[in-house]
């Protein structure tokens, strides 16, 4: 029985009712409505003024801390003439404090390394709004200023008059890239979903005429009005000392001044007896989707009761989900995929939901199917192995976390004090956790799971959403044939379920063990390379990054390359086919069962180069790992009905696509970029005729028949001398052939000079435009470096020039880099979206930066920053298994030594003014490149 803590023990009243499966706890017991404590190594405070903080010491990653300002308001709280206005004082938060002038809180933080988006960033919505920062805390003056920075985003932001009018173009850009078929049902939809309620025309984004026109004084009055200490938390996690962290909180967040101000209330989200439907068809609609919304109080938390009432439910969405999963690899499968689960629905309401993507004229079938499960569980239950198999995937997933309790990341503990202080959500330790849900989860009975299909499913508090392409082909339904559904749903007769398991071993036959032949030691890397006796060989880095994380790779050169271009979409879903199959004797749904309880999945890729798996364990499912590698290498399972199956689901991904003005504009430029090559052409409806089961299994089966020429990856938390039996039999039994192959090129190659494409679909205002320079250059690690840092360089002043001072966009991406094979290129992207009116300024002003940073090179602080960042993101890297791996194959594949690891500091070190400017001059050539431009249709673009 695992270790209690007292409170466990106190809480053991719970269970006075239930069958468990070990003795109860003996102690002092109390009532089941004891509330969660909230972790004890949490610092947790109110300040006299009303601020809360929430302060604990965290060591993963080093000299890292996650810094946070919860505000307990969000855009539920703006009148009719602020919607929008609590998003556009996030954006303010961001253009001049007290502290800080306009733009030098993000100056300042990218001069310590990080990077606005991943370390810097902000979000709005209904109820709350957040901002975050991530910063290094071995620097005791950027932690001080992190914490300044919060302490002026609470009271002290400037809202300049010119600094308002600047950023209502930023916004307006936001609000245009939200645009699209998406956000057009989403426009239509929220007014059902949220009927009657203030939530309904809340969205947060607002409405592009308040963003314009909305008075400075009103954005003001929002920040006066909701940005007060009793509404906000401080949250701290990270490498710190807590007691310093507190006392600096306590001093600078105290002097903030209490204000009055409206009441925060909560908005009721009103019953209704009748059901709401709400079906959606749009002409850039992709895909097909039902969902049905049964409306339920708001999911009570915070004691241990709600706890195991969380459980219960928790337990049946599993149990149904993997239901749901297996009537979805039907040969002939109702839904391309469907989903049932809990979530909130504001503050005062939750809903159970149940969700399907379909394929055309699929919605009444997959509704049906839906509504039949749900029946099937509250005529006849799940079945105890069912129940059996989801209590151990819960109690295995709560010892993996335990396991990982001093390696658990500090970005992962901000979100459950977040949790705490907006909706009471516990936040204890993981060992309390742990005991709960060891205390807990044995109790839960089968009957009382099952009683939830009756208590969800009603006729009342009832929302049907339907969406899809407006085509004929699509066959969304009305609302009376949706209703109808429900009505023949309650004649149908079901039958129990029948849980289907194979009780046999993973692999039938095991094979011969081989041996390591060769041992080479990489000290300077703590590596060690194995070769086998059947040829493969086995790179092993042991670590202590994680405690119970081994990650597992291998590949091969060939790939797809070695297939003739007949039958190249065949060798590009091979793998995806294989699959869907299973491995051995089991189906995928078997398979599945199969492995409850253990933490291991490998999976096989063919990529145009190479082929391999990849894949990951627990220390303690280990041999389970190597066991479905094992498979991965024998001959694929045919099973016709699983490619059926396949086949329905890819149709009815790809059968809108081209709805997308995104699928057009694509498609064109990669016909620019490859020359119309045939390997590069979009996977269409048209072009899934041409897969053959057969051909696919025949040429993944030649592709992982000799494990001669591969290389495999071993990195984590496991010890050589105890793993070695496992690779020589595991790895070592695998088939060897000796054969000597790699890969072919097959000839893509981009159209030579200036291009120019442009493409007119869409009906939003919206433009899209790509810039993408391209060549032939050697490659090398140094280089590779250097257009990387040209990217971050470029991006950075491409910001600082088209949105900060233009307003011209939201964002702007720019990233290039170099490859090896087939041929030695070079591709650099810029890419952003724009009013459609200013394209060729945002052109212009592209091309005018990139002949800057060409004639005169950067300045030296925006090279200082790449220099920071790359050097700090390196420092976290460095402690990552997923890091290590790649690496060791990035250079295995590239012919290099383990050394050039160590040396990339010294690449870093050597990024200057003259390499930046050099690399411009390289890649940023005007005479090989194409702008490719998406506009919408001129006959029927919405006006904004």
């Amino acid at each position: 029985m695992p270790r209690l803590t007292p409170f466990a023990l106190a809480i053991a009243v719970v269970l006075s009712h239930c069958t468990t499966s070990t003795p109860p706890p003996q102690g002092q017991l109390a009532p089941v409505s004891a509330p969660i404590p909230l972790d004890p190594a949490v610092r947790h405070g109110v300040l006299p003024n009303g601020l809360t903080y929430y302060i604990r010491a965290n060591h993963k990653p080093e000299h890292r801390a996650e810094l946070r300002l919860v505000v307990n308001a969000g855009s539920v709280l703006e009148s009719d003439r602020q919607r929008g206005l609590a998003h556009f004082v996030e954006h303010m938060a961001f253009n001049g404090t007290e502290n800080f002038h306009k733009q030098e809180i993000t100056q300042y933080l990218e001069r310590a390394g990080m990077r606005l988006g991943p370390d810097l960033n902000a979000f709005t919505s209904f109820d709350e709004t957040v901002y975050i920062l991530h910063v290094p805390t071995d620097d005791p003056k950027v932690l001080d200023t992190g914490f300044r920075i919060l302490q002026d985003w609470t009271h002290a932001v400037s809202f300049e008059n010119d600094a308002i009018e600047k950023e209502r173009r930023v916004i307006v850009e936001e609000w245009r890239l939200g645009r699209g078929a998406g956000g057009r049902i989403r426009d239509k939809q929220f007014p059902i979903v949220f009927h009657g309620s203030q939530y309904a025309d809340r969205i947060p984004i607002g409405l592009k005429e308040v963003i314009e026109q909305a008075p400075a004084e009103q954005i003001r009055k929002f920040y006066r009005d909701w940005y007060r200490p009793e509404l906000m938390a401080v949250v701290a996690v990270g490498d710190f000392d807590p007691a310093a962290i507190e006392t600096l909180v306590r001093d600078r967040f105290s002097t903030i001044p209490s204000k009055r101000g409206p009441a925060r209330k909560e908005f009721a989200i009103p019953d209704h007896k009748e059901t709401l439907t709400s079906v959606v068809t749009d002409r850039e609609a992709t895909g097909i989707s039902v969902e049905v919304d049964y409306k339920r109080p708001p999911i009570p938390r915070g004691t241990v009761a709600d706890l195991r009432q969380s459980l219960v439910d928790n337990l049946y969405h599993l149990m149904m989900n993997q239901r749901l999963a297996e009537l979805g690899r039907a040969a002939d499968p109702p839904y391309q995929g469907a989903f049932a689960g809990s979530g909130a629905l504001g503050r005062t309401k939750s809903a159970y939901r149940l969700n399907a993507r379909v394929n055309d004229g699929g919605v009444e079938r997959a509704l049906t199917t839906l509504l039949t499960e749900a029946k099937r569980v509250e005529q006849f239950g799940f079945a105890e192995t069912e129940l059996s198999r989801a209590k151990t995937l819960f109690l295995r997933s709560i010892d993996r976390t335990y396991d990982e309790r001093d390696k658990q990341e500090s970005a992962r503990l901000v979100f459950d004090y977040i949790g705490n202080f907006l909706d009471h959500q516990p936040a204890p330790d993981i060992a309390t956790r742990r005991d709960l849900y060891y205390q807990l989860i044995p109790g839960i009975t089968l009957a009382e799971v099952n009683a939830r299909a009756g208590q969800w499913i009603t006729s009342t508090d009832r929302v049907i959403l339907v969406s899809g392409p407006e085509k004929k082909e699509a066959k969304v339904p009305d609302e009376k044939q949706l209703l109808s559904v429900f009505n023949a749903a309650d004649q149908l007769a079901v039958t129990p379920w029948v849980d289907r398991v194979r009780d046999e071993p993973l692999v039938a036959q095991e094979p011969k063990a081989g041996t390591v032949v060769e041992e080479t030691k990489f000290a300077d890397v703590g590596t060690t390379r194995w070769k086998l006796s059947n040829g493969a060989v086995v790179l092993l880095k042991p670590t202590d990054f994680k405690n119970d994380e081994i990650l597992i790779r291998g590949w091969s050169a060939g790939g797809q390359s070695l297939a003739p271009d007949s039958m190249h979409v065949t060798a590009e879903l091979a793998a995806s086919v294989v699959g869907r199959m299973g491995l051995g004797k089991f189906d995928s749904t078997e398979l599945g069962k199969a492995l409850t309880g253990k933490v291991a999945f490998v999976g096989p890729y063919i990529s145009e180069l190479s082929e391999g798996v990849q894949g990951s364990a627990s220390t303690h499912d280990i041999e389970t790992a190597f066991q479905l590698l094992y498979l991965r290498f024998t001959p694929a399972r045919r099973d016709e009905k699983a490619f059926a199956s396949f086949m329905s689901t890819m149709h009815g991904q790809l059968e809108h696509q081209e709805a997308s003005p995104g699928f057009w504009f694509t498609k064109r430029m990669n016909e620019v970029l490859t020359h119309d090559n045939p390997r590069r052409r979009p996977l269409t409806v048209d072009a899934l005729k041409e897969i053959d089961l057969d051909q696919a299994l025949a040429f993944y089966n030649q592709r992982f028949a000799d494990a001669s020429g591969f290389l495999f990856t071993i990195v984590g938390s496991f010890d050589p001398v105890s793993i070695r039996p496992l690779v020589e039999k595991w790895i070592g039994g695998l088939p060897s052939a000796g054969r000597s192959e790699t890969w072919r090129n097959v000839g893509v190659e981009a159209t030579p000079g200036v291009q120019k494409v442009k493409v007119e679909k869409g009906i939003e205002p919206r433009s899209s435009v790509r810039i993408v320079f391209h060549g032939k250059a050697p490659w090398s690690l140094d280089e590779s470096l250097r257009i990387s840092s040209l990217a971050e360089v470029l991006q950075t002043r491409l910001r600082e020039e088209l949105r900060e001072d233009r307003g011209g966009v939201y964002g702007v991406g720019a990233g290039g880099g170099l490859s090896r094979y087939p041929e030695e290129k070079y591709s650099f992207t810029i890419s952003f979206s724009t009013d459609p009116k200013r394209v060729d300024e945002m052109v212009a002003a592209v091309f005018a930066e990139i002949g800057k940073l060409k004639a005169e090179g950067p300045d030296e602080d925006h090279v200082n920053r790449v220099r920071e960042q790359e050097r700090r993101e390196r420092e976290i890297a460095l402690k990552e298994n997923g890091f290590w791996a790649a690496q060791l194959e990035y250079l295995t594949w590239n012919g290099l030594d383990f050394g050039e690891i160590a040396r990339q500091h010294q690449r870093i070190a050597a990024i200057s003014r003259e390499s930046v400017r050099d690399s411009a001059r390289k890649y940023l050539d005007e005479t090989q490149y194409v702008l490719g431009v998406l506009d919408p249709e001129k006959a029927v673009a919405i006006k904004p």
